[in-house]
């Protein structure tokens, strides 16, 4: 196993570690950045919870 540190917002970026379990090869990118980068959707808010007053 592997320790990858990451601060990407990827969906494979866990608590400040990759967590990509398997790899194939790639090619190398030009920007120094992952080549396995997908990045992550923003979470939707529920407007219905928003409206709610916080107890």
């Amino acid at each position: 196993m592997t320790n990858i540190n990451c601060s990407s917002d990827c969906i494979y970026q866990k608590d400040g570690n990759c967590t990509l379990e398997s790899v194939t090869l790639m090619a190398v990118t030009t920007d120094n950045s992952c080549a396995y980068y997908q990045k992550r959707k923003t979470q939707q808010h529920n407007k219905a919870k928003d409206n709610q007053p916080n107890l």
